[in-house]
């Protein structure tokens, strides 16, 4: 077997005693020669290593019937049904939520006052200059042609 017709995948099979007799020299010739494959060599190890450390659950009742026979509908497990649940509850709390708060910024009227009270600065302006009779409030006399006092 030639270089060019080793792949890195042939790694695996070669830690699990799959490879052809020729396979496996070839495969220790090119580990001989390359130290990039020494070092794919050990990720792939490693990886098999923490791989197998991982724990072994079992699958719940009905799985295996399930997957084996597409007709028999698998029970859904009562802590998935419970988290969907809760979901959907959520859900609907955060839309009756969002409803009420755009609801109380549509419908209900906000106090519409100008910064600075522009009115109340008039009145105030206009009593003071009609007691001080100030030359700028008379302009507004001269205009209309007669005179208030």
């Amino acid at each position: 077997m030639s270089p060019s017709e080793l792949t890195e995948d042939m790694l695996s099979a070669y830690l699990d005693g799959e490879l052809t007799d020729s396979e496996r020299a070839a495969v220790d010739a090119q580990l001989a020669t390359s130290g990039e494959w020494r070092e794919v060599l050990s990720e792939v190890e490693a990886t098999r290593a923490l791989v197998r450390g991982l724990p072994v659950r079992e699958a719940p009742t009905g799985f295996w019937d399930a997957i084996l026979d597409p007709n028999i509908a698998a029970p859904i497990p009562i802590e998935s049904a419970r988290r969907r649940r809760a979901n959907r509850a959520l859900r609907w709390t955060a839309g009756v939520a969002a409803a009420a708060a755009i609801a109380a910024v549509v419908l209900v009227p906000g106090r519409s006052e100008s910064k600075p009270p522009v009115a109340s600065l008039v009145a105030t302006h206009a009593a003071r200059s009609s007691m001080s009779q100030e030359p700028i409030s008379q302009l507004a006399t001269v205009a209309s042609g007669r005179t208030l006092r």
